[in-house]
């Protein structure tokens, strides 16, 4: 793991324990846990914690030219937020946010890409930013 490229591999890269892990042993683990959240067996969490703040985007201002393409993405809803039951999970990948047929998340209104829930939202969602994400912008970010 030369060069991590994502959070959580940057994460575990610093980690003691699997620093400690032989370069065979490092490899392997990565290709599992690849496999594994490919396969939604597993979850890889980011900044959940009620204390951080809020990405600062301002969505609104740019859903005219991404369309809401954040609301496509695939990711693990935290147990509280299942048991809440305020967000729709996949029932076929417990813990993943539910997709329509359209591949959208359920709580987006398709007429104003407005967010349905945007009080009770997951906090996945409230931390994301967009405006390094090329899978967004994969030109850079437009101007509003």
């Amino acid at each position: 793991m030369d060069d991590p490229s994502s959070d959580w591999q940057r994460e575990l890269a610093d980690d003691p324990e699997f620093r400690a892990l032989s370069p065979e042993q490092r490899e392997r683990l990565l290709a599992v846990m690849e496999k594994m959240l490919e396969m939604g067996v597993c979850a890889v969490y980011g900044d959940e914690s009620d204390d951080a703040p809020d990405s600062p985007w301002e969505c609104n201002a740019y859903l005219h030219r991404c369309q809401a393409k954040c609301c496509t993405f695939s990711f693990a809803l935290t147990k509280e937020e299942v048991d809440r039951g305020a967000i729709r999970h996949n029932p076929d990948r417990p813990f993943f946010i539910a997709r329509d047929g359209d591949g959208h998340c359920p709580h987006l209104d398709r007429t104003t890409l407005q967010c349905l829930v945007w009080e009770q939202r997951p906090l996945r969602c409230r931390r994301y930013d967009c405006q390094g994400d090329t899978n967004v912008w994969p030109d850079g970010v437009p101007r509003p």
